[in-house]
């Protein structure tokens, strides 16, 4: 089960559409899709941002689910 957290971005690339959250708890980054984003929230995502999420075990590692700006 996943549990909210909280953390900063680290880097997304609107492009791609991806990037990394880097957890306040000091655990390894966090991959982020725009996908995971709230429709309004995805317009403003840049990096130094505070985000809650919820981390979930995605294919290629730890990933970032339900990311609102906080």
């Amino acid at each position: 089960m996943s549990r909210k957290m909280t953390g900063i971005v680290k880097a997304f690339d609107c492009k791609s559409g991806k990037g990394l959250i880097s957890p306040s708890d000091g655990r390894k980054d966090v991959q982020l899709h725009i996908s995971a984003l709230s429709l309004r929230d995805s317009e403003v995502l840049i990096p130094g941002l505070r985000v809650e999420f919820c981390r979930i075990n995605g294919l290629r590692g730890p990933s970032a689910a339900n990311v609102y700006l906080s």
